[in-house]
């Protein structure tokens, strides 16, 4: 008898956990692949169908991780790349089941609880603390991910480069600091200050403040903001860099040796003398 058996009063037995559930196959098995997914069919588990540039064009539990996934088996010796996927996924908000080989054959002789279900929507939940900060994009099958972006943003420590060039800067209020003086700094050196987080931002300017507390695990109101903006949007991708104050302005002191300009120069004395 499993766990959900119910007795001659009680209500219908509940439906397999698998069932009508998008169920991934990672690694190697005990049984063939070929008898795990007719089990799976037999469940009631979906499957996928492979990407349109495969010739077969056949479904498959077998397949590149997506979004859409509701569980992950994890066998034996399951190959690197994708497990980096799987963590990509949960980078982006998308938190799927991982359960081991002996837990599927459970699930298959139906032994479960009501905690081994999940809802048939994977819903996105992003949850950041300070590893975002020190992200590094994923090498996958040999390549670097160039549409992804790794934190904290990187500067020319001599003061040539300009990383920021051109990118969507999410710049929430700074404490004690002369913003008008911060905005106009980035917007002299080809950056675009936004005061509101919002899909296409490329990256976030924390106050030193925001981004001590986030080392503690403490998350204040604009990271916090920034979950919920990510979590409710279409956006199935936290593709943001992140920078701080203080290396910020150390990088703009830096450039202004090589690249001297009297109104950024002025605005940043401004700027340091609010922080007094």
């Amino acid at each position: 008898m499993n766990s959900q058996q119910l007795d001659l009063f009680s209500q219908p037995e509940q439906d397999n956990p698998l069932k009508n559930r998008y169920v991934c196959l990672v690694g190697d098995f005990r049984i063939s692949q070929k008898d795990l997914e007719a089990k799976l069919i037999a469940i009631g588990s979906k499957e996928k169908k492979r990407k349109k540039e495969d010739k077969d064009d056949k479904k498959t539990f077998n397949y590149f991780p997506t979004k859409y996934v509701n569980y992950y088996v994890i066998g034996s010796n399951p190959k690197e790349d994708a497990l980096k996927r799987i963590a990509l996924n949960e980078h982006d908000g998308f938190h799927a089941r991982i359960i081991d080989e002996t837990k599927l054959y459970q699930f298959f002789d139906g032994i479960f609880t009501d905690n081994d279900f999940v809802p048939e929507l994977v819903e996105k939940k992003i949850s950041l603390d300070y590893s975002y900060y020190k992200w590094t994009a994923p090498t996958i099958n040999g390549k670097n991910f160039i549409s992804r972006v790794s934190s904290p943003l990187s500067y020319d420590l001599d003061g040539i480069a300009n990383p920021i060039s051109q990118l969507e800067i999410y710049v929430p209020i700074v404490p004690n600091s002369n913003m008008q003086a911060l905005y106009q700094i980035i917007g002299n050196l080809g950056g675009y200050a936004n005061k509101d987080y919002f899909d296409g931002t490329n990256l976030v300017l924390l106050s030193n403040e925001t981004l001590s507390k986030l080392e503690q695990g403490i998350k204040d109101e604009i990271i916090l903001n920034i979950e919920n903006i990510y979590n409710k949007s279409d956006a199935i991708m936290f593709n943001v860099q992140f920078t701080c104050e203080s290396a910020f302005i150390n990088w703009v002191k830096q450039r202004m040796k090589v690249f001297p300009d009297e109104s950024t120069i002025t605005l940043l004395q401004k700027y340091e003398f609010s922080k007094q």
